[in-house]
């Protein structure tokens, strides 16, 4: 791991090992060496893990791919003893499919050097990341949704291709799929093939639970239309029996167990120690959990795009109760629960506005289960990556910290990011009102309109809280934000996260409760309609590829609901006005 290490060898040496593809181009003795050993300069490190380092350098008028397999894990030591080693099979993997008519990168050359395994392939240029290149079409109208629909079509003869020939590729997303933008109709390459997997005769659950993996990645960016295009090419190309809407059923069945296990694992590294969070420990017992890249980039987020190291954030968090009170700030909040100030911190090279809070305890009987459980501000700092992973926009957790004397929690600090957009019923009483103030649409219709994506976005965002057992009890227009950058879309960003639970299973009366919730807070903002709120709930209720839901009966429990909770609202506020107006004895 780290940099390249610079060698003054040219030639291989005489224990190395390495095969030529017959399809490359001539190579030097110097070449393969270099290979071996990338010289420092010379290229440049595109992704880097603990099993894994992928460089990018040229060959003469020739863009290489290089990438260097090194995992230290025992497992992967005795496949490599087993099978011949994994850069072996992944030029092993591309030479058949290329013998089969797919389209794949040309493999140069593959090696051992020691306890290094190298592969060589030449560059696919110019090309760009399916997903990426998802992202711009969208962006393109009409011409970018007709580019899709062809790049779709593409992409299930390239996968039904795939299963035609007995081969399954366990790590199947559009990141590992590169599209030409040579060429005029979309032109899909595979990448990535050091984990394919040959069969002689792939079975139906078998080839159903790779497509799932390809599901699971674009979930939230397709329709259920896209899904079926898809399966129709797949099926005329694979040979598979069945029909697309039966595939489909059972895709979606194979999706959601896949899509549990790759959020459990992701939430375990939150806490873990890797490229993109790490520990830290400082003085007087502080220790807690910092953010050094993010791999989910919201929109307007310059945390998102920097990178720190564990010695940034020592410097920056030498003493952390004084972010609380030195320097330059704004006090948000000063309460018996929490105080949060905003202030201007330097991680490194980087200047960030964020969000420092400090959680108080109210009640003293819950020392002792503090004794048992993480802080506050490690749980928020927890669930927030976890929001991200699952693409609720939130505010970036950038630092979690705790001081505890033996197991007693005695103090504990959250910093996040600085989200500069207004709350929901401020946005929507200034954006929307009429005469719109500021630089804001200018007619009735744009209004409804921008009016209308707001609240389908907020009902759809307490869609994916619930369908993936979160429960929040504080849902309220303060803690919901609506930023909208220009012309583009409006995004809806969920903060204050101490509310936030994760559930293992979430009752019908449980999704009402934050349904109620959300449905009281836009009751009191003056431009919500009754429409308007009728309009979330649609957001909520509706599935893509569901039809019509008959959002009546919800709508009248929904109704009933709420006027208990204002009730009880009215109720809470005079016992407080009639307790602050007694006098004190």
């Amino acid at each position: 791991m780290g940099q390249p290490s610079a060698t003054k060898t040219t030639t291989p040496k005489a224990s190395d090992r390495y095969i030529l593809a017959a399809s490359a181009p001539p190579l030097r003795l110097e070449d393969i060496a270099e290979f071996a050993h990338p010289q420092h300069g010379r290229w440049e490190i595109v992704k880097q893990n603990v099993s894994r380092t992928v460089y990018r350098g040229s060959l003469g008028n020739m863009e290489v791919y290089l990438k260097h397999f090194h995992s230290r894990s025992l497992l992967h030591r005795l496949g490599r003893w087993i099978v011949g080693g994994e850069a072996m099979g992944e030029m092993n993997s591309l030479l058949y499919l290329r013998s089969c008519g797919m389209e794949v990168a040309t493999p140069l050359a593959a090696g051992r050097t020691g306890t290094i395994e190298w592969l060589a392939t030449a560059a696919i240029c110019p090309s760009q990341q399916g997903d990426l290149w998802h992202q711009h079409q969208l962006a393109g109208g009409p011409a970018g949704y007709q580019r899709i629909r062809q790049a779709t079509v593409a992409l299930g003869r390239l996968i039904g291709r795939m299963h035609a020939v007995g081969v399954l590729h366990r790590d199947l997303h559009c990141g590992n799929i590169l599209v030409r933008t040579d060429t005029p109709q979309p032109t899909l390459v595979l990448m990535d093939l050091h984990r394919l997997h040959r069969k002689r005769r792939l079975s139906r659950r078998s080839r159903a639970a790779n497509l799932a993996q390809l599901l699971h990645d674009r979930w939230d960016f397709t329709t259920r239309s896209d899904r079926l295009r898809f399966l129709r090419s797949y099926l005329s190309e694979s040979g598979a029996e069945g029909s697309p809407r039966a595939w489909q059923e059972e895709v979606e069945v194979f999706a959601r167990r896949h899509r549990r296990r790759q959020y459990a694992q992701r939430d375990r590294r939150i806490l873990g120690e890797g490229r993109y969070f790490g520990p830290i420990q400082l003085s007087d017992g502080w220790r807690g959990h910092v953010v050094l890249a993010s791999k989910y980039r919201p929109a307007g987020s310059r945390a998102a795009e920097a990178e720190f190291t564990i010695q940034d954030w020592r410097l920056a968090l030498r003493n952390p109760t004084a972010l609380l009170t030195e320097g330059p700030l704004e006090v948000v909040k000063d309460s018996p629960s929490s105080r949060i100030v905003r202030r201007n911190l330097r991680v490194g090279p980087h200047h960030l506005e964020v969000f420092v809070k400090q959680a108080r305890r109210k009640k003293w009987w819950k020392a002792p289960a503090d004794c048992l459980r993480p802080s506050r501000s490690i749980r928020a700092f927890e669930l927030g990556h976890a929001l991200l992973t699952r693409r609720v926009a939130t505010a970036i957790p950038l630092a979690a910290m705790e001081r505890r004397k033996g197991p007693w929690l005695c103090d504990s600090i959250l910093i996040t990011e600085a989200v500069d957009a207004p709350v929901l019923n401020r946005f929507m009483e200034t954006q929307l009102s009429a005469p719109a103030m500021g630089s804001v649409p200018k007619t009735d219709i744009q209004r409804r309109q921008l009016a209308q994506e707001v609240l389908w976005q907020l009902g759809r965002l307490l869609q994916r809280l619930h369908d993936n057992n979160f429960a929040h009890r504080d849902l309220k227009s303060e803690n919901i934000l609506v930023q909208r950058q220009g012309t583009s879309r409006p995004e809806v960003v969920l903060v204050d996260l101490d509310g936030l639970s994760r559930r293992r299973f979430l009752t019908a009366r449980r999704r009402f409760q934050g349904l109620m919730r959300l449905n009281v807070s836009l009751l009191e903002s003056r431009v919500v309609s009754h429409a308007g709120r009728l309009r979330m709930l649609q957001g909520y209720l509706r599935r893509p590829g569901g039809g019509l839901v008959n959002f009546k009966p919800y709508w009248r429990m929904l109704e009933d609901w709420s006027a208990k909770k204002l009730r009880q609202q009215i109720r809470s506020r005079r016992r407080r006005q009639k307790a602050a107006r007694r006098p004190s004895t």
